[in-house]
């Protein structure tokens, strides 16, 4: 892409907002050393050395896009607990529109995954988490909340984790709305509701979660193409971005498939790529951008967050170098 044109893209970052609406949760991260295996099994002894907690999951979205200067309303639950509430300060402390949405569940804590890590080695994963689905009281408030902002919003990402908020009859009045406002919809799919996703704008699976709604595996290009327009048919959805690590990303459209080959040279950390992919890839096609102006912006902005420990960002500067 010419940077001239990444420029004209960029400048229209802050015209409107994107909604953010999914599984909300906190990302912990617990670095420390270790010198030693425990005395009462064999395990290493991590000592904790620093502490960072930050938004997870459709939180990690709404950093993506706040780090490009996006407007953004965030729409989702959150549990009654003192992490609850830090994950609501963070979200304010981001700049989140007012329109945003964040209801207190009393059934259920604040989804929290903590990783710890040594010498920069992931050690292991602990999740808090109530994956039950939310009831239709809450999707009925949530749709109420949003019904003025889809009107002014250029697109809504629907960023599911499996984790209760993302449920059929959500989808359902989702996409619905915003069919009638015109608004664009991108979706981050979990298999558990993937036959779900019809009539969307674009969706985003990596190749294992697609080939595991097909129930086979996508390895190489014409399965990944075959495999494809096998969920374009089946979903009508308008168009399809697989990622495939290594192997780069897929896009798949009615008419035409085409590969585009992965910019990473280094991965220290997948953690929250698709959101960075799904992010940059929604606000271009809202800026007026192609799909291969957001497939590319998209591509090249993965390649840097999984350089990253950690769930990473990027920032306008970075979507420039682009252009060299």
């Amino acid at each position: 892409m010419r940077r001239e044109r990444i420029q004209e893209l960029i400048s229209q970052f802050s015209r409107k907002p994107i909604i953010v609406l999914g599984d909300f949760m906190i990302d912990e991260y617990i670095f420390g050393q270790v010198e030693r295996i425990s005395p009462e099994a064999p395990v290493p002894v991590v000592e904790q050395r620093r502490v960072q907690r930050i938004p997870g999951g459709a939180g990690n979205v709404v950093c993506n896009l706040r780090a490009l200067g996006v407007p953004v309303i965030a729409a989702g639950i959150c549990g009654k607990d003192d992490r609850g509430q830090e994950l609501f300060d963070d979200l304010v402390g981001l700049g989140v529109n007012k329109e945003s949405v964040l209801f207190e569940a009393l059934d259920r804590p604040t989804t929290r995954k903590t990783r710890i890590f040594a010498a920069n080695q992931q050690v292991c994963r602990l999740d808090l988490e109530d994956r039950s689905p939310i009831d239709t009281d809450t999707v009925t408030r949530i749709m109420e909340r949003l019904q003025q902002p889809l009107k002014e919003s250029a697109a809504v990402i629907l960023s599911d984790y499996d984790k209760g908020v993302i449920v059929p009859h959500l989808i359902q009045q989702i996409v619905a709305s915003a069919q009638s406002t015109q608004t664009y919809v991108s979706v981050d799919p979990q298999v558990t509701h993937f036959s779900q996703y019809n009539f969307v704008d674009i969706l985003t699976p990596n190749h294992l979660e697609a080939g595991r709604f097909l129930q086979r595996e996508l390895k190489t290009d014409d399965a990944v193409e075959q495999g494809g327009r096998e969920i374009l048919e089946r979903l009508q959805c308008k168009s399809l971005l697989i990622t495939r690590g290594e192997k780069g990303m897929t896009l798949i459209e009615p008419h035409q498939t085409r590969h585009f080959p992965t910019v990473a040279t280094e991965v220290f950390d997948v953690t929250g790529a698709g959101d960075t992919v799904i992010s940059v890839f929604t606000l271009v096609m809202a800026c007026g951008g192609t799909l291969e102006e957001a497939v590319h912006l998209s591509n090249f902005a993965a390649g840097i967050v999984i350089r990253r420990i950690g769930a990473a960002t990027v920032e306008p500067s970075e979507l420039l170098l682009a252009s060299q």
